[in-house]
């Protein structure tokens, strides 16, 4: 592993089990006394099968699939299993392939070596339906495609884990789909996206398939550009627009996104652990050692929690009902395209005020769109006309007013509640203490409105 000045690691080594289905034999270098694995380096933080997968094409023409990454150690670094799925002409010259009993012993470190032999076998389940050979010509049949349309440089695999998998297909026309499969900790996500899309087939990608024993689903590409690389105002407020109709229709289905698998994220919700995260924030702030921003004291803290528990009650008296919340909007998982926007990834589904959902996309927008940034005000004003049905005018102006400072709030709870049962919860507690700060600012710059 190599690592920067500070001590945090900049690439990670990993050992490549290469293995080619039909032989069984794997890819080897050195000398035929010591046969050794290939060998990559990849950018710590990366994710390993994009990487890995571009990178053995690129060096060795191979196209593979990652089927497997196993626990390794800081000093021989991290074993990764790929199925050779096909190559590219005029890559590298003969590759040595040979079994795997005659790779030195020490390529692999204690039950590697067995884990690699179960996964060619197709019985290393403890490492989910993906670490078996074969498994994406299984896939094509279960689309209803023939292997034969494509070839080796028609399927490109950005992220795979336990029962976790996406990728991309193109056909021999150039039409291209995405397979996505979620594992036993995001399952929900199966079920909320296929509800979602059959609700709102104008905003979500079209599902091309259903594979309900994967938690798998095929999808249309979504032809556009991520929003926050839009040039202009008119994509965000279509955006914004988009998000509220969705939203409005939602306020009466709330049960259905809590069988689903939805969280509870209301402003209920959040009041209740006001305590418990202040309790945790005071000792954030004790324990901070670098000087580049002053710790806030007990007494901002408590005034802080004070600020946040009425502007809470705010919102749960305004009249604008809790609702459909994206967790995750932006990021890129908004498009915007010819036809209107699209909203990706609904793994982080809530159920919470949806002036978070319009208070985190315009953050995040912001950020890279100077124009958003300037216009964060009237973008505010639009989104929230759209709910003018349910607060009188004076109403909303306020829920607008104080909506930034709820919103990162909200952020920073999650974030702290996904963290506080961990082995070291204090991993959070830099951005913690970031968030707080944050929302510490939004209430001082916050507008008076009067109601």
């Amino acid at each position: 592993m190599i690592r920067n000045t500070s001590g945090e690691p900049e690439c990670i080594e990993c050992r490549l089990v290469l293995i080619e289905p039909h032989s069984m034999r794997i890819l080897t270098t050195g000398a035929a006394a010591s046969l050794l694995l290939p060998r990559e380096s990849i950018p710590a933080y990366s994710r390993a099968a994009e990487s890995l997968t571009e990178t053995i094409e690129r060096k060795l023409g191979l196209r593979t699939i990652q089927l497997a990454l196993l626990p390794g150690r800081v000093e021989v670094g991290t074993c990764a299993v790929h199925e050779i799925i096909g190559s590219r002409k005029g890559g590298p010259g003969l590759l040595a392939f040979t079994a795997l009993d005659d790779i030195a012993a020490g390529e692999f470190v204690g039950e590697e070596r067995s884990i690699v032999i179960k996964i060619m076998k197709g019985e290393a389940g403890e490492f989910g339906r993906f670490a078996q050979l074969g498994w994406i010509d299984q896939l094509l049949v279960k689309v209803g495609s023939d292997a034969r349309r494509y070839s080796w440089q028609a399927i490109q695999q950005l992220n795979q884990g336990i029962n976790f998998c996406l990728l991309s297909l193109t056909d021999a026309a150039g039409a291209k789909m995405w397979f996505k499969a979620v594992g036993e900790s995001n399952v929900r996500e199966y079920g909320l996206t296929m509800a979602l899309a059959q609700r709102f087939p104008a905003y979500l990608p079209k599902i091309l398939a259903k594979i309900p024993e994967w938690n798998g689903w095929v999808m249309e590409d979504v032809r556009g550009m991520p929003l926050n690389q839009s040039e202009g105002l008119h994509d965000c407020k279509q955006a914004l627009t988009a998000l509220a109709i969705m939203q409005k229709e939602m306020t009466a289905s709330l049960p259905s996104l809590v069988r689903l698998g939805a969280r509870d994220w209301t402003c209920a919700r959040i009041a209740s652990l006001l305590e418990q995260f202040f309790h945790d924030a005071r000792y954030a702030m004790e324990g901070q050692s670098s000087t580049k921003s002053r710790p806030l004291a007990r007494t901002e803290l408590d005034q802080l929690k004070k600020d946040i528990n009425s502007a809470l009650h705010e919102f749960m008296d305004g009249g604008v009902p809790e609702t459909l919340v994206h967790g995750d909007i932006g990021h890129g998982n908004t498009f915007a395209t010819s036809k209107g926007p699209v909203f990706l990834d609904w793994a982080e589904t809530y159920i919470g005020h949806p002036f978070l959902s319009a208070e985190h996309l315009l953050a995040d927008l912001a950020r890279s769109m100077p124009v958003v940034a300037e216009e964060q005000a009237a973008l505010r004003f639009h989104y929230a006309a759209h709910w003018n049905t349910c607060a009188r005018q004076a109403k909303l102006a306020r829920l607008t007013a104080i909506a930034p400072m709820i919103a990162a709030f909200a952020y920073a709870v999650i974030a702290w509640d996904g963290n506080r049962n961990r082995t070291d919860p204090t991993v959070a507690w830099p951005f913690l203490r970031s968030m707080l700060r944050r929302v510490r600012r939004e209430f001082e710059l916050a507008p008076v409105v009067a109601i």
